[in-house]
């Protein structure tokens, strides 16, 4: 009789270890930071897409994914027991890109905007209309043209658009615009 007890308890200890290895041993935040790291970013850097957690080869995974409005896609499959990168994926933002993500950069542009100076934000020119003036500027039709960045950014204390657009033959315009009125402060093509 005593060995059925021992056999049993030994038993429910492999069936409850067992259960223990089938949880997920790490958060969907430490997920997060794991994918942040690989992508040599930071959490105020990107907008997050919405969690979901998978099954891929018997793994379970997180998946993580989120975006740099304008510049960058990044997915990464997380194994849920080990922190482990099963996979990741980046791309390069592009135009259809805006229509696809524009509900998730509107709310947390939104979220950006109400804490944001109000000086920096009103009396501003557009993104689009930022883009539209390098456009002109470079001489090329929107069909023409893939924009690889588009993004707000302070520096030396004066609100600007840096933007950048390439040609199918790999011809690249980067171009510094002021916010504020939209003059090119600066403008570097580049012919790779």
């Amino acid at each position: 009789m005593k060995k059925a007890i021992v056999t049993l308890s030994i038993i429910a200890g492999i069936m409850a270890a067992a259960t223990t290895v089938s949880a997920a041993t790490i958060t969907f935040e430490d997920a997060q930071k794991k994918a942040l790291e690989a992508a040599n970013l930071k959490e105020d850097q990107v907008i997050f897409k919405q969690a979901e957690t998978d099954t891929d080869d018997g793994r379970q995974i997180y998946e993580v994914g989120f975006i740099v409005p304008g510049e960058v896609k990044y997915e990464f499959d997380i194994d849920m027991n080990t922190g482990a990168i099963c996979e990741q994926d980046i791309d390069l933002w592009e135009a259809d890109d805006d229509m696809e993500y524009a509900d998730l950069i509107k709310a947390a542009g939104n979220a950006v905007a109400a804490a944001a100076p109000k000086e920096a934000i009103e009396g501003e020119i557009t993104e689009l209309q930022a883009r539209m003036i390098a456009l002109a500027d470079s001489g090329f039709k929107a069909d023409e043209v893939t924009f690889t960045k588009c993004r707000r950014d302070l520096d030396d204390g004066v609100w600007q658009y840096e933007i950048e657009l390439k040609l199918a033959d790999g011809t690249e315009y980067d171009y510094e615009l002021k916010a504020a009125d939209g003059t090119i402060m600066d403008k570097d093509v580049d012919n790779d």
